[in-house]
């Protein structure tokens, strides 16, 4: 299969972050978004083209995006998004569940008015891009990684990048679907209060209903969706 012509809507890098680091989350953005999908290969002068940037920052970037398990790289053939299985995709949901509820349970009991305030500001920003679904998407990450952050947890909060990443190659896309987006932001401002009343367990329950309620529609949404064509 030949490489599909560098027609990415990816937005440029600028120079405040490493170029590497800047690339790999245009690279991962545009994967969230659907701008790079999985139906053909892609090639770092491709890339480096549609960034404006040289190769190499764009290599690193896809062997970080490689060990996290979301591209594969094809010597001479550029790289493609991954084939995520039905088990994959669930150990993924498994394991966010676990973490973030070890996550809010921490914030319950740590997290100060400011912190709390944060939390609100970022699903009130979500309640507004949500007729936007890759704005969704993101602003969606956003609050999820800004717990983590909040507590320092640099290596949870990247943990949690690769489990959302895998997640999205599966079909994520359903909580940006209105049936469940307005569900999304319900359940977030529940867990929010959960977190503001300094109710760890209910902050635990509220954030272990929410992964399982977004599994389910991820799911559903999978096994309506069309086989591929031979």
């Amino acid at each position: 299969m030949r490489a599909r012509a560098a027609t990415l809507p990816i937005p440029e890098v600028s120079r405040a972050e490493t170029l590497s680091r800047q690339a790999y989350n245009a690279i991962r953005s545009s994967i969230r978004s659907g701008a790079i999908t999985p139906d053909g290969f892609y090639s770092e002068v491709q890339l480096a083209h549609a960034l404006r940037i040289s190769r190499t920052p764009v290599r690193e970037a896809l062997i970080e995006l490689e060990r996290e398990g979301l591209v594969e790289i094809v010597p001479q053939r550029g790289f493609r998004l991954r084939t995520i299985s039905e088990s994959e995709r669930q150990e993924a949901y498994t394991l966010r569940a676990l973490i973030e509820t070890y996550v809010v349970k921490r914030l319950a009991k740590e997290a100060t008015d400011d912190d709390v305030a944060e939390l609100k500001r970022l699903v009130n920003h979500q309640e507004k891009v949500s007729g936007e679904p890759a704005a969704f998407l993101e602003a969606d990450e956003n609050f999820h990684l800004a717990m983590a952050s909040i507590l320092d947890l640099e290596r949870t909060r990247r943990i949690l990048l690769t489990l959302r990443g895998i997640i999205w190659l599966a079909g994520l896309d359903a909580i940006s679907n209105p049936l469940r987006s307005d569900a999304v932001l319900e359940e977030h401002r529940a867990l929010v209060d959960r977190i503001a009343a300094r109710d760890a367990n209910g902050a635990a329950k509220a954030m272990r209903s929410h992964i399982e309620n977004t599994r389910r529609a991820a799911t559903e949404r999978v096994r309506l969706a069309p086989a591929p064509q031979a």
